[in-house]
Parts: C-alpha cells; sequence; structure tokens
C-alpha cells in the first residue's frame, strides 16, 4: 500500500504499528520474532539478524554455545553456556532513559541474564518475582533496581511479555509491564525501584547471559527490542499492544 513506512504492517484491514514506528530513531536493537535468524540443520543458530536499522547483529561462532532455533526465536539451554555477542555496544549514559521489550518463554526458575556488559551492567529475570537492572555510573559505581512483585508472576512454562520503561534525568522512573498490564513493584522488598534512585548509565552487548560467561538463561527469547531512550505513555501502549498481537497474549 502507498503511503505506508516499511516498517508498518497491514493485516485484517487494520493498521499495525511496529517497533520501527514507535520511536524508531531511539530503536536500538530489534531481534524479531521468526526473522533473520540463520541456522544450520540442527536448528543450531549462528546469527540473528537485527532489524533495527543498526546493523547489531547477534552472532555466536562456537558450536558449543550456540542456542537452538525454536518458536520464532532462539532457545538458550543453560548448562550449554548459550549466549550471543552483538555487534556493537547499546550506550546509555547515567540519567538516560532506555526501554526493553522481551517476549519470552522460561524454562527454568533460574537467574538468567537477557542482556549484559559487564559484571555490573545486565537486565535479568532473577527469579519467578524479581526482574534485576544493574547499572554503573560514570564514577564506576554499580547500582541494582531490583523491582519484586508476587510469587509466580513470571512463571516457567509461559510465553509472557515484559516490557520495563526507564524515564531520563535524574529523577528517573521506572515502570514494568507484563503482558501490557503495568505491575505495581512491593515496595517493602524491592530495592531501588523508586523515583531518582538509579538513574546511572548502562550498556548492552551480550545476549543471553552476563558477558558470556554465568547467569546463562534458560528458555526462549522469541522476540526483543531495546530503545536507548525513555517511551511515552502511549508509545509504551503501542509496543505493548503490537508484541501481544503479534504473540497472541
Amino acid at each position: 500500500m502507498l503511503g505506508l513506512s516499511l516498517g508498518v504492517e497491514y493485516i485484517s484491514s487494520v493498521l499495525r504499528l511496529t517497533p520501527l514506528d514507535i520511536a524508531g530513531d531511539d530503536l536500538a536493537l530489534w531481534l524479531q520474532f521468526n526473522t533473520g535468524i540463520t541456522s544450520n540443520e540442527s536448528d543450531e543458530v549462528s546469527k540473528w539478524d537485527d532489524q533495527s536499522g543498526n546493523s547489531r547483529h547477534a552472532t555466536q561462532g562456537i558450536d558449543a554455545n550456540k542456542a537452538t532455533e525454536s518458536n520464532g526465536g532462539l532457545d538458550f539451554e543453560r548448562d550449554n553456556s548459550d549466549h550471543y555477542d552483538l555487534a556493537s555496544k547499546i550506550d546509555i549514559a547515567d540519567n538516560g532513559g532506555f526501554c526493553v521489550a522481551v517476549v519470552v518463554t522460561r524454562e527454568s526458575d533460574t537467574a538468567g541474564c537477557l542482556l549484559s556488559d559487564g559484571a555490573n551492567e545486565m537486565f535479568q529475570i532473577t527469579n519467578n518475582s524479581t526482574i534485576r537492572v544493574r547499572t554503573l555510573d560514570s564514577g564506576g559505581t554499580a547500582k541494582s533496581t531490583d523491582g519484586v512483585f508476587e510469587s509466580s508472576t513470571f512463571p516457567t512454562a509461559t510465553k509472557f511479555l515484559l516490557l520495563v520503561n526507564r524515564t531520563a534525568g535524574a529523577a528517573n522512573r521506572f515502570t514494568f509491564f507484563k503482558n501490557g498490564t503495568q505491575l505495581t513493584p512491593d515496595t517493602d522488598n524491592s530495592i531501588n525501584e523508586a523515583a531518582g534512585e538509579n538513574p546511572s548509565g548502562i550498556e548492552f552487548l551480550v545476549l543471553g547471559s552476563k558477558t558470556g560467561g554465568s547467569n546463562f538463561f534458560d528458555g526462549v527469547i522469541h522476540d526483543i527490542a531495546v530503545w536507548d531512550a525513555s517511551l511515552s505513555g502511549q508509545q509504551i501502549v503501542d509496543v505493548n499492544n503490537y508484541f501481544k498481537e503479534i504473540h497472541n497474549l
């Protein structure tokens, strides 16, 4: 159809905005469901092409560390040290905003990094109730934000959409969403989740583990997008709606 950008899909006469259309200039990475995956006859994946336009393709050259293609994404085995390196870093400076949206199926209730760079910079599902974002400020001081929710909020053997957004500035605010619904952290058990408590910088270079050496994710990453700026309320709604529709959540 004329007049539509390449990132817009037209399905059942309904115009659907994709991540390329939602703050596309700030889209730093998009490893898209069922798109751009290079695998061999054993379904071992050597490359997952970045669809953001930034060529941050996720690659792995060592067979023992390759995930397998499964359900439109990559199935990571914790015991096999599966992980991938991005072609270039995503760099969020101190006081910078960012957003991560990921569709996953966890296969065990173990701590697993979805994205990382160094021991002190990571985005992780810690267990069935906790999301951890560990940052590192320009002075080298690490700080963790732990959003703690009700038990089994992030269950195993169930596909779900997780979105975490941090607004920019020293008075930053984290917001957490599951399947499009905003979650309220348990303030008694959460750490540095309140406004202004963690404005430090973070970099991402590794997919599926902490720097390729620990905290390996166990499960399927079906789809993941990262923006190097915070999203507005309406943009968050649009992102959640896109992934919910694509993945029937």
